[in-house]
């Protein structure tokens, strides 16, 4: 590229300057003669620092917060620098292969918390607005993705000095955690630049600050051939302080992509409204044109109802008065995925701990599952780095952990129980407010109407009954209440009793209950022939056969009458393993993972021409090998045991049965749709037959 008129040429190579960590000081270290000598001190894994070498060669250190080292007075004959003229060479990184690694390729894999990164910066640059395009559509080899701000930007030096400083403490070089804007710092450790080479191999920065354009290229396999060879990076200068009518700001764009599946911009956008709690008009953010909103972070018309935590003090008592968190719940009509179960907390407007429920485990009679919301707890990023290096967890066992898992324990309790005590109102309002249940309570003595007050409540919150049915289960304990028995069982019942219990209850009194089971086994042996027609058509549509297992999950396993389908598993699953390169007739249909209690069942789906194999089989394995080794990995996860299921047309007999059967042992199971079906369809009719003779029974005997 041409030069201005009066620049020096860039005759000498700029390397880092380097500091070291003497117990808990920053020393400086000595002159150095030559580079090599630079080299011997390069043991931490990470160089920091920049500055031309002088003019006798030497390469100074600098400690914390120093100046950048400065070249000799007079030029040598490699054309360092001259007395009052700024000598600089070529840009310039070196980091060890370690790091790379550990801190950009392994760290982050995923688009959302790599873009994240872009955006914190570009907050930290005081831009107002940021644009994100991603591809769309089919993934080809020129796909890109392209992150631009119009911040201040940065000049050839900042990106020497400090872009491509990898680990550079801002905060404490600086001095100050606020941008020249006035904004609060969000970024700390000076990692989240490597973040982009966990999704893509090529990254061009092209930046433009006062007039002055830069741009940058640097390939990931070159960098990280040079730091397996011990050699400084030096990426590629396409722009070098050129003139420019072009505004402030930055554009990164990412190419050799080495994500191949479609990118799913909606769950992308979704996805990045969660990471910041700071976009609104002030600062914008765009993917494909389209801003985000409140309503990309919340169903907004899910909401049942909110609760506003505003400064609520997290501390104890004799503890800093600034641990505070403010924010707000909520609890949403339909039940959540799990992982948007819990609280997500923010810092500086920035994700540090992804949804939490604080170490309280779902389930029971708490509402856990339809809570979700958002607080700020900036004292996490204050003084002490208390926040995992990809910014997705806090660290719970520090004190500011302790006093926030401890506060956010209470305020769960707190929500859920409010929430519960509001559904049950609403729930037994219509059958409070039917004009002959009002007349029966009104007529109750206060120690009847506290066992009445019972019933009506389970028999309100008693799931797969409508109005209809309720109001009749209500006429039979109405005719019933006068029998003391009756009363002294209904007093025996928990406040939330097992549907054991309940039924133990009606089948004592000979309750209608039989006409109800009658009506759902009748609507299943329907299900069942609804299966046998989607078996003759050899089911190619994957949502018919989908659907089906996620309505009837009783036909694998009649224990299975209600469950919720893992949405976190299943996507952990299908980004493990998509779809193989198989023909058409034995591509896979489906993968479940179906949550039944603590257990975990992998359900694989093949079409009902398909024959089981043992490829088959060993996939099944791998597949709940896998699953397993994924157990733990969330805060939050209820499960502690894992089984498999593969459901296909016909096992072959041989080799393939014996296996089918020896897996058995390790709860491994491969089942015909036929088998399912006649095992389903026996249990079902015979207790049709039984039931019918009981209901025919009652009403002879009335």
């Amino acid at each position: 590229m041409p030069q201005d008129a009066g620049r020096p040429s860039q005759a000498g190579h700029l390397h880092y300057c380097v500091r070291r960590q003497v117990g808990a000081v920053d020393a400086a270290l000595p002159a150095l003669d030559c580079v090599e000598q630079v080299d011997r001190f390069l043991l931490a894994g990470v160089v920091y620092g920049v500055g031309p070498c002088g003019g006798n060669g030497t390469v100074r250190a600098r400690a914390r917060g120093g100046p950048p080292c400065k070249a000799a007075a007079n030029t040598d004959k490699d054309g360092c620098g001259k007395s009052g003229v700024k000598s600089r060479g070529p840009l310039a990184i070196r980091i060890e292969l370690p790091v790379i690694e550990d801190l950009g390729i392994k760290l982050y894999g995923k688009l959302p918390p790599v873009i994240s990164e872009m955006v914190a910066n570009a907050w930290d640059a005081d831009a107002d607005r940021v644009d994100i395009t991603l591809p769309e559509g089919t993934m080809a080899d020129g796909s890109a993705i392209v992150i631009s701000d119009n911040g201040n930007g940065m000049s050839y030096d900042d990106m020497a000095d400090k872009y491509l400083r990898i680990g550079r403490k801002r905060r404490d070089e600086d001095g100050c955690d606020r941008t020249p804007g006035g904004r609060r710092v969000m970024g700390r450790k000076g990692i989240g630049k490597l973040s982009v080479f966990g999704i893509a191999r090529n990254v061009e920065v092209s930046t433009v600050r006062d007039g002055r354009k830069n741009t940058i290229v640097m390939n990931i396999d070159r960098m990280l051939k040079h730091a397996g060879g011990g050699r400084n990076y030096e990426p590629e200068v396409v722009d070098d302080d050129e003139h420019t009518g072009d505004a402030n700001g930055t554009r990164i764009t990412l190419t050799g992509l080495k994500r191949r599946t479609p990118v799913n911009v909606e769950s992308v956008r979704r996805d990045l409204s969660k990471h910041f709690s700071i976009i609104c008009d002030d600062f914008k953010v765009a993917v494909n044109g389209a801003g985000i909103t409140a309503g990309d972070k919340f169903r907004c018309d899910d909401v049942e109802r909110t609760w506003d935590i505003d400064a609520e003090r997290v501390a104890p008592d004799d503890g800093p008065s600034n641990w505070t968190v403010s924010g707000r719940i909520y609890a949403m009509k339909s039940m959540l995925s799990a992982e948007d179960v819990g609280i997500r907390i923010m810092a500086r407007g920035k994700l540090v701990q992804k949804n939490t429920t604080f170490g309280v485990r779902q389930g029971g009679k708490h509402a856990y599952s339809y809570i979700t919301g958002e607080v700020a707890a900036d004292f996490f990023d204050e003084d002490e780095d208390l926040i995992s290096t990809n910014r997705q967890d806090v660290m719970w066992e520090s004190g500011r952990g302790e006093a926030l898992q401890e506060w956010g324990r209470k305020k769960l309790m707190e929500v859920s129980n409010e929430l519960s005590a509001d559904r049950k109102k609403r729930d037994e309002r219509p059958v409070r407010e039917d004009p002959a249940v009002a007349r029966w309570l009104k007529g109750l003595v206060p120690a009847e109407k506290k066992t009445a007050d019972k019933i009506i409540g389970i028999v309100s919150h008693r799931n797969g009954l409508d109005h209809e049915r309720r109001m009749e289960i209500m006429e039979y304990v109405r005719g019933s209440f006068e029998e003391q028995a009756f009363k002294e069982m209904v007093v025996d019942l928990e406040d939330e009793p097992g549907s054991a219990k309940i039924l133990d209850m009606f089948k004592t009194w000979n309750l209608i209950e039989a006409r109800e089971m009658l009506r759902i086994v009748r609507g299943r042996l329907a299900a069942i022939a609804k299966l046998a027609h989607l078996v003759d058509q050899n089911a190619r549509e994957v949502p018919d056969m989908h659907r089906y297992f996620l309505e009837s999950p009783w036909v694998l396993d009649p224990t299975w009458t209600h469950y919720q389908h893992e949405v976190r598993y299943s996507r952990i699953l299908s980004d493990k393993y998509p779809d193989r390169d198989l023909d058409e007739k034995d591509r896979r249909m489906d993968l479940l993972a179906v949550g039944i209690g603590n257990t975990l069942h992998v359900v694989e789906l093949k079409r009902p021409g398909h024959s089981v194999s043992v490829e088959d089989m060993n996939q099944l394995f791998e597949y709940v090998r896998f699953v397993k080794s994924m157990m733990g990995s969330h805060p939050d996860d209820p499960y502690d045991d894992v089984t498999g299921h593969l459901v296909a047309g016909r096992i072959p007999e041989g080799a393939v049965r014996e296996m089918v059967d020896e897996a058995k042992a390790y709860k491994r199971y491969a089942r015909t749709y036929e088998d399912l079906m006649a095992r389903a369809r026996k249990i079902h009719e015979d207790f049709e037959k039984k039931l019918a003779r009981m209901d025919d029974e009652r009403c002879g005997a009335g």
